[in-house]
């Protein structure tokens, strides 16, 4: 018997996410193009790919410069999401698009859609802890660094391998009907309105029905009636909110 040697750290790749049974697995490739699947816990593999993004992008390190970032990897985090917020926006996103209607199912992509869900947050491994867990109001400064957070997702995953529909739905989870979200969208942007409107909902609501360091976990009727604020400001589709209200009477009563 002949044992391979394990690929080296740095030739392992992320190409996407998938779902089974209500769980979250992040797709790696190693050297030998063999996939494999691992799940949030697995924070030593997490923080070693997420290098290797940064190190393949020069792009990302000009991002950090720029406000001042130390580009350390937050494994603490980054475990967070993979296994708590970015896997609960996919099952309400999937839920949400479940409930839509034939024509609007038509203009999404299901399996764009699940992947883009799941990746979404990947950027804040770069946030720093101190703004990511501030018990309290974010100053202008600190904003803006955490508005940073979808470019940075988009920027990690652009060079491995992930389609440009997800990478698009990534970066531009916090735009709204109104265009009037982050970041900006230009005449070249690509993104899926539709597809946005859903993961963006799906976060909002999963933000809001988890306790955060400045706020307690709210409740379905109150995250609902915050959601509804935007519908009525233009912000929200008012079909996909109602495909919301049904998904959370029936799954998250």
């Amino acid at each position: 018997m002949h044992l391979k040697n394990p690929p080296r750290e740095n030739s392992i790749s992320l190409k996407g996410a998938v779902q089974i049974s209500n769980s979250s697995f992040l797709v790696y490739e190693d050297a030998c193009g063999k996939m494999f699947l691992k799940t949030g816990n697995e924070e030593a593999l997490h923080k070693s790919v997420v290098q290797s993004m940064i190190d393949s992008n020069p792009y990302i390190a000009k991002i950090l410069k720029r406000f001042h970032i130390k580009p350390l990897i937050d494994t603490k985090t980054l475990k967070d999401l993979t296994g708590g917020h970015m896997n609960d926006t996919c099952n309400i996103a999937m839920g949400v698009y479940s409930i839509l209607s034939e024509d609007i199912k038509e203009k999404v992509d299901k399996g764009t859609l699940k992947e883009a869900s799941m990746l979404h947050d990947l950027g804040k491994v770069l946030i720093p802890s101190k703004i990511l867990n501030k018990p309290a109001k974010l100053n202008v400064r600190e904003r803006k660094i955490m508005n940073i957070h979808s470019t940075l997702g988009y920027e990690l995953l652009k060079t491995q391998g992930v389609s440009e529909d997800v990478l698009n739905l990534i970066k531009y989870h916090h735009q709204n009907w109104k265009h009037s979200g982050y970041p900006i969208l230009t005449s070249e942007s690509k993104a899926s309105d539709l597809g946005v409107q859903i993961i963006s909902i799906a976060d909002k609501y999963s933000a809001l029905r988890e306790a955060r360091v400045y706020r307690r976990r709210l409740s379905r009727i109150e995250a609902l009636l915050i959601l509804y604020r935007e519908v009525r400001e233009g912000k929200i589709l008012p079909e996909v909110y109602q495909a919301l209200v049904k998904y959370a009477e029936k799954y998250d009563s």
